[in-house]
């Protein structure tokens, strides 16, 4: 009888042993599914966002290409003029060469401006994996600042006061996606003019990144869905505000959000100081 007791308690331990490596494995393949997929819509919330604003920075881009086509074009009409001038020993025209100086001047601007907004652009849009380093999140601000201007710069007015100097460690990319995130939504939230401020300061503990807008504000029955993956008042995939959350959990971090209707909504995120996270 003891033998065939120690034999059952023997196979029900085996037994539970293979069974419990069974749902552990189950476990790991869900959980690098879910990681699989997380990663699948933030790359495509990303995609969207950059959709949002193509027309935007292609516009932006425009601009400033225009007037350097232009002066180039002058600029070899003059060189042309000089060289004639020059090799029939006649005496260079003042005018003409003050003239140089300046086209050659807004062209090496327009230049720079196009270089900065293709780089912005391609660190927005630039996809891998997630790499912590010490970032300094004023920088952040601006370079993301830079990206969504075309889209505000007509009927916003942007307030900075940045404070915050200790630089935290982070993914420089997937903070400009969720300042990004913020931004547009703001600016969506002002219908006609209004203000956004940004403001940077610090504790002993964190750093905190505040957007506050005089935008239209959230109601209070939708204010506890806004961070809900798939949940949207607007046109879109109603995935930005979701990612964003992930991204500042998966940093050690958390987003606040004030709002009253009608007077605006105020975002804070909080990130930890010198704290590296997996």
């Amino acid at each position: 009888m003891i033998i065939w007791l120690f034999i059952f308690i023997l196979a029900f331990i085996i037994y539970a042993f293979f069974i419990n490596k069974y749902w552990e494995n189950k476990v790991k393949e869900k959980t690098r599914l879910i990681k699989d997929t997380e990663a699948q819509l933030i790359h495509m919330e990303k995609m969207a966002s950059l959709g949002t604003l193509a027309a935007g920075i292609a516009h932006e881009i425009n601009n400033p290409l225009s007037f350097l086509i232009s002066n180039l074009e002058t600029l070899e009409g003059h060189s042309r003029s000089i060289n004639e001038s020059a090799s029939s020993g006649n005496q260079v025209n003042k005018a003409l060469v003050d003239d140089l100086a300046s086209l050659s001047h807004e062209s090496l601007e327009g230049a720079l401006r196009i270089k900065k907004i293709v780089q912005d652009l391609r660190t927005f849009s630039r996809r891998s994996e997630t790499q912590k380093v010490p970032t300094d999140v004023n920088q952040i601000l601006e370079s993301t600042l830079s990206i969504v201007w075309n889209e505000i710069k007509y009927k916003i007015v942007v307030v900075k006061d940045y404070q915050a100097k200790t630089n935290i460690i982070a993914d420089p990319t997937q903070l400009s996606q969720v300042f990004l995130n913020i931004l547009i939504n703001a600016s969506q939230a002002i219908q006609e003019k209004g203000t956004i401020t940004l403001s940077t300061y610090e504790d002993e503990q964190n750093i905190y990144i505040k957007f506050k807008d005089t935008g239209s504000g959230i109601p209070h029955d939708v204010l506890p869905k806004i961070f809900d993956p798939f949940f949207s008042t607007k046109k879109g995939t109603g995935l930005g505000l979701s990612v964003s959350y992930n991204i500042i959990k998966h940093h050690a971090g958390q987003i606040q959000v004030k709002s009253q209707v009608g007077a605006g909504t105020t975002f804070t995120v909080i990130l930890p100081k010198l704290t590296e996270t997996k």
